[in-house]
């Protein structure tokens, strides 16, 4: 438990930060742009998750408070629910899970700079004799898939990053989880990790040795965490909110099941299909 509590101690350490920074973060952005910083891996991000149920996925997500929202056109069974912020694209199929996919991109920049980069990519799709959606992995195995599809309308969803108030309205974010503060991931590498993402439009919030190699990168329309740590090794969706412990006790009430307590304040759940999700405090 001491390990999951130094977790959940470095995801609020990461979160306040982020809130802090953000301002300054977006003034320098918007008056300093060079040719990296306008590097973008797409238009519009979602996390792609595979289920073995959509209908039964749809219906746990909702329960949180996720609302259904305009899915892509796909082959197989697939949904889309939103926060307001972030987007879940559930998908009837198996692929690795959780996948980060990018629409609207542009292809051939793309390509030109995982190339130069050396990194491996794997054509999933050709319109016209030209890739037309591709995938690769960080150097953590993350599998990402840049798709040059452009991203379908959802008026109802717009990224914004955390705010030291939390949620602006409750209309804007409206699960029962709080407001996504990042996509956690372990790596082996902290520094090694955030030059490659750095390389592909994120840029650094911030990075601490303390307790453990950790930093924050964001690109405009997400937020990755990467943490140097064994203590968790499967992604995470983080979630804060000022109210975390009513939250978690009335969660509980409804009948959700938390893998970990960490302390009243401090939880980890599982989706149906194993994903794992970061209930957590903002202070």
């Amino acid at each position: 438990m001491h390990r999951l509590e130094l977790i959940a101690d470095i995801l609020i350490l990461t979160i306040l930060f982020l809130c802090s920074e953000r301002m300054v973060a977006q003034t320098s952005m918007q008056n300093h742009k060079t040719k990296s910083e306008e590097f973008k891996l797409g238009q519009f991000v979602e996390f792609d998750l595979a289920v073995k149920d959509v209908p039964g996925s749809s219906k746990f997500y909702e329960s949180l408070g996720f609302k259904g929202t305009v899915a892509a056109k796909i082959s197989h069974p697939a949904a889309a629910l939103t926060d307001g912020s972030i987007v879940l694209a559930l998908h009837q199929t198996e692929f690795p899970s959780p996948t980060i996919t990018y629409y609207g991109s542009n292809l051939p920049e793309c390509l030109r700079a995982l190339q130069a980069d050396g990194v491996k990519v794997n054509i999933l799709k050709k319109e016209n004799g030209k890739p037309a959606e591709v995938e690769f992995a960080d150097l953590n195995g993350q599998r990402v898939v840049l798709k040059a599809q452009a991203p379908v309308s959802r008026p109802d969803v717009a990224f914004e990053m955390m705010s030291p108030a939390g949620p602006q309205t409750k209309e804007k974010h409206y699960s029962k989880l709080g407001v996504f503060g990042e996509f956690s991931t372990a790596t082996k590498d902290r520094a090694a990790s955030a030059l490659f993402w750095q390389k592909f439009g994120f840029k650094k919030m911030h990075e601490s040795d303390s307790p453990y190699p950790w930093g924050i990168y964001v690109d405009g329309l997400t937020v990755i965490g990467l943490h140097q740590s064994t203590e968790f090794k499967e992604p995470a969706l983080s979630f804060f909110c000022k109210d975390s412990q009513e939250r978690i006790v009335a969660l509980k009430n409804e009948g959700f099941t938390f893998v970990a307590d960490i302390d009243p304040t401090n939880s980890v759940m599982k989706s149906p299909d194993g994903q794992m999700i970061f209930v957590f405090n903002l202070p």
